[in-house]
């Protein structure tokens, strides 16, 4: 993760953990009428096992010693920020291929489901561009300078150099990947319509969760 920008636990759903997670992910979209669908928080994708996955001791420890490392603190009690997104139909472009930090400190994502052919939605990155910030503000002028049209327009251009600042992932079901979140830009390729890009997202360690401006911003 601090070298080349992520770190892959190949094979970490088993085939049935993977079987019980893609039923969750292939119901959601036929209740959805064949379209995008997302799912936020723990309750919400109750029965695809990742809610169970959450609560697993192993799985957090794997966040907490992490942090850890990163941080040089003692790490804060679990709650993640869980996200189902299942990328499918003509929506599908509309969430994809927007570059952006995240708010977390580590992010942690399971495929569970991948095209393998066509656009197969393949996970983009910038590696560690940026420290852990010690103020809200300055997290959030971060933030700016990705999110507008012009980065945005450099950074795609940028993915399709094959030696450029862009790591391209073609991630695999079932293998468990972290990166610095936090420190990355990073967003994903869409995929063809007629296919499902389904990712399980756990986000664990916002720095900036007691921050007076953001709790203001919010309101």
């Amino acid at each position: 993760m601090d070298g080349r920008g992520f770190a892959c636990v190949e094979g970490f759903l088993s085939d049935v953990e993977l079987a019980w997670a893609k039923a969750f992910v292939a119901s959601a979209i036929n209740k959805a009428g064949g379209t995008y669908v997302g799912f936020v928080g723990k309750s919400a994708v109750a029965g695809s096992g990742l809610d169970r996955l959450a609560e697993d001791a192993g799985f957090q420890s794997i966040f907490t010693r992490l942090y850890r490392h990163a941080v040089k603190r003692p790490p804060p009690p679990i709650e993640f920020y869980q996200l189902l997104r299942c990328l499918t139909g003509t929506a599908a472009a509309d969430h994809s291929l927007n570059f952006h930090y995240d708010s977390y400190v580590i992010t942690g994502l399971i495929p569970i489901e991948i095209p393998t052919e066509g656009q197969t939605g393949d996970f983009l990155m910038v590696p560690n561009t940026r420290p852990i910030r010690t103020s809200y503000a300055a997290n959030l002028a971060d933030k700016m300078l990705v999110d507008n049209r012009l980065s945005q327009l450099v950074l795609r251009r940028l993915r399709l150099r094959a030696q450029g600042p862009v790591t391209r992932i073609k991630m695999v079901p079932g293998n468990l990947y972290f990166f610095w979140g936090y420190r990355s830009i990073h967003t994903n390729e869409p995929c063809d319509p007629d296919k499902v890009r389904a990712t399980a997202v756990f986000h664990y360690a916002n720095p900036h969760a007691g921050s007076g401006l953001r709790s203001r911003l919010g309101r």
